[in-house]
């Protein structure tokens, strides 16, 4: 495991080279958003009664150029935007996550390995996954990552008067963490969020399968607030009840109902349904003053985090 190791600019030479940044994606964007204003000129000549053939032959070929030239033009913007996030990942989200945590690897536009998360059965079936500020690290001594994670099901109609209609689902938005448990579990516990069950339980996975076929049916704690905020299925009540002690309860609490925990073997996940997405720089920079406050910022949205891991460390 190779820490990384990164020169860090001070923030007069960050500001200036982020504004910069930012500049550039402008530019880009204004000729982006007016070209499609070219795939308007063939309702023009409608409007105002304007026919013939050259005229006719400006307006087919027109809007095929502008949406040439806006879809290069949005690849560009893309790419300067993922570059700004590396940038502003490596010289100020790096510095705050080794303020806190031992880091392993960092990567503001990955995100945890995709097949993975095809076999992760708390999470809900997608067919399209994007992610950002994937961290491999260590905090008190456990090994976790964690990354942004946004699930889609995208499909696509092509019987709806043959203009193939595309329709896309979020299915997940929020945080997504995996972390090395200090004992193994022998077999599997599932923690369900009952947030939005009805839509989350049609999309949802197969419930966990061990290798041994074992399944139980939802069990109850006794706690009435857990009871109602949660689903509980584990490979056996027993150890569902040794896990789900007074203490992981009260904390899962604090968590939300809108939280999936499974523990299986020596890993616990965490899936957050909260549509956060840290480490973002809203806005523009304008002066040295704006780094600061995004690093305060960024030190909020680590500790939130951290403080879900707090509870797993101390209560698995």
């Amino acid at each position: 495991m190779n820490k990384q190791i990164v020169n860090y600019k001070n923030d007069e030479e960050m500001q200036s080279i982020i504004k910069a940044k930012q500049r550039n994606i402008k530019i880009i964007q204004i000729p982006m958003y007016l070209s499609f204003v070219g795939i308007l000129l063939p309702f023009v000549g409608v409007i105002f009664d304007i026919y013939g053939p050259i005229i006719d032959t400006v307006f087919r070929v027109v809007p095929v150029v502008c949406i040439f030239i806006g879809f290069l033009l949005a690849i560009l913007c893309n790419k300067k935007m993922k570059d700004l996030r590396v940038f502003i990942g490596q010289n100020i989200v790096l510095g705050v996550l080794e303020e806190r945590i031992q880091v392993i690897d960092y990567s503001p536009s990955g995100y945890v390995d995709e097949s993975f998360l095809k076999k992760c059965s708390i999470l809900p079936t997608y067919n399209r996954a994007t992610g950002s500020d994937y961290i491999h690290g260590i905090y008190r001594n456990v090994e976790f990552t964690y990354s942004d994670l946004e699930l889609k099901t995208e499909s696509q109609d092509y019987t709806a008067n043959e203009n193939n209609l595309k329709t896309t689902i979020t299915e997940f938005s929020g945080q997504f963490m995996t972390m090395a448990l200090s004992k193994s579990v022998n077999g599997f516990v599932q923690i369900m969020g009952k947030s939005n069950s009805g839509k989350m339980r049609q999309n949802r996975k197969a419930v966990y399968i061990d290798e041994k076929n074992n399944i139980s049916s939802y069990l109850k704690t006794g706690d009435r607030v857990f009871d109602d905020r949660f689903e509980v299925n584990a490979s056996g009540d027993d150890l569902a009840y040794s896990i789900l002690t007074p203490q992981f309860i009260s904390g899962l609490k604090k968590m939300g109902k809108r939280t999936r925990v499974q523990l299986s073997g020596n890993m616990g996940v965490i899936a957050c349904y909260n549509e956060k997405n840290s480490f973002e720089l809203i806005g523009e920079i304008k002066d040295n003053s704006d780094i600061e406050l995004y690093r305060k910022k960024f030190r909020k949205e680590l500790s939130d985090i951290l403080a879900i891991l707090d509870i797993m460390i101390d209560c698995c």
